[in-house]
């Protein structure tokens, strides 16, 4: 179903320049390098703390464990970024970045690994959250989508290049890859020149405040907790289903990243019809095809078909979140842009850190966890085209909101 025209920017609101754009665009990146650049190293990261109890659980836990952080914090932060502003936090969470990010490199236990995990997702909280709410000020109407999909194509990208990078060093050893979390601190130069508080937004104190509708933003909530719970399969249960296949940890990235590559671009093709058609019909299509990719996976007989299947749930993926984000920006007012956002970031990385606890499969049969996936991506695919038929798409709200992957 088509839909009107997203509203235009509000008079007097000029579009941020395109430094702006790119420090935005850069900060989307540390989201998905969190856990894209030490995928690859999980295995030789297992195989180097064998002797730990439980060291198969834990590893997957240093990737996951920033989601249930994020998922409690992010609130927090929400609430910080709108009463000090958006340039303060994300200041404060890239100095945690790099330490967090940096601290692997030293760690002399798994304690000590997840220990510096936890701090990363603090700083990861804090980026989202600030970052989502500053592109909420910054872009509304037509923009608002097109910038939501270049994001989104951005952050893909990054997962397409940290990927197969942190394959290339996981191969040299399991610490290497933590070295990527430095290349953070270079973005303190850009962080310094953003808008500190909330430009073109104008509060009115003499009327009631617009409340979101909690119902249909609790549905969005829940449809990314559960695409993430099925998105995650693809680093934390991929390396070691590509290990099962003898795939090297330098074409595990190679491959992972195909997908993320994929997504890219179908985001970048998308950004040019933002705002034409419903989001909901376009995420379901996204879910469905997913599906069809896990599905691949799960059947595949070698390397070949799983490398199918990646590209497949990719190029559905690409389709998911610029359209979820922008449905959830039609739903929230202006005076709600920090804590929706948050909200948001709390239910996407909570799905990122239930995924190999909801999906995990046992030893020798790695591929188990892709066919659920498969059928969790179908059901949620299924509704969202059964609302799009249903229910007309909510009027256009001047909000946005910031798409995040991990």
């Amino acid at each position: 179903m088509s839909t009107p025209a997203p509203s235009p920017t509000p008079p007097g609101q000029a579009p941020p320049d395109r430094v702006t754009q790119a420090t935005l665009l850069l900060l989307s990146a540390l989201t998905v390098m969190s856990g894209a650049t030490i995928a690859p190293a999980l295995p030789a990261m297992q195989a180097h703390f064998a002797d730990t109890p439980n060291a198969a659980l834990l590893v997957k836990l240093a990737l996951t464990i920033l989601g249930i952080v994020i998922a409690v914090t992010a609130p927090l932060f929400g609430v910080l970024a709108d009463r000090y502003g958006r340039r303060p936090v994300l200041l404060a969470a890239l100095a945690l970045y790099v330490i967090g990010g940096g601290s692997g490199l030293i760690a002399q236990s798994l304690g000590q690994v997840l220990l510096g995990r936890v701090v990363l997702g603090l700083a990861v909280a804090g980026t989202m959250t600030a970052a989502g709410a500053l592109v909420n000020d910054l872009f509304s109407g037509a923009a608002r989508g097109r910038f939501l999909s270049q994001q989104a194509a951005f952050t893909s990208f990054g997962g397409a290049v940290l990927l197969p990078l942190g394959g290339v060093l996981a191969a040299v050893g399991w610490r290497a890859p933590f070295f990527l979390y430095l290349a953070a601190a270079l973005l303190l130069p850009l962080l310094l020149r953003l808008p500190r508080g909330i430009p073109g937004v104008a509060p009115d104190l003499t009327g009631p405040v617009q409340a979101p509708r909690w119902g249909a933003v609790t549905l969005v909530y829940a449809l990314a907790l559960g695409y993430m719970v099925v998105f995650y399969l693809m680093p934390a249960q991929g390396p070691f289903l590509l290990r099962a296949l003898d795939a090297s940890p330098g074409l595990t990235g190679l491959m992972l990243g195909s997908s993320t590559l994929m997504a890219a671009v179908t985001s970048l093709v998308f950004s040019r019809f933002a705002g034409r058609f419903d989001p909901r019909r376009l995420a379901g299509l996204g879910m469905v095809v997913v599906a069809l990719g896990w599905l691949l996976v799960f059947r595949a007989p070698g390397l070949a078909v799983v490398e199918a299947g990646l590209l497949v749930a990719g190029l559905g993926g690409g389709l998911i979140f610029p359209n979820l984000y922008a449905w959830l920006a039609d739903l929230t007012p202006p005076a709600w842009r920090g804590r929706v956002t948050a909200g948001m970031s709390s239910a996407v990385f909570l799905g990122q850190f239930l995924s190999p606890l909801l999906l995990a499969a046992p030893a020798g049969h790695e591929a188990q966890g892709f066919a659920a996936g498969a059928a969790l991506a179908a059901g949620m695919g299924a509704l969202l085209l059964v609302l799009s038929v249903r229910g007309r798409r909510a009027p256009d709200a001047p909000s946005g909101a910031v798409p995040q992957r991990g």
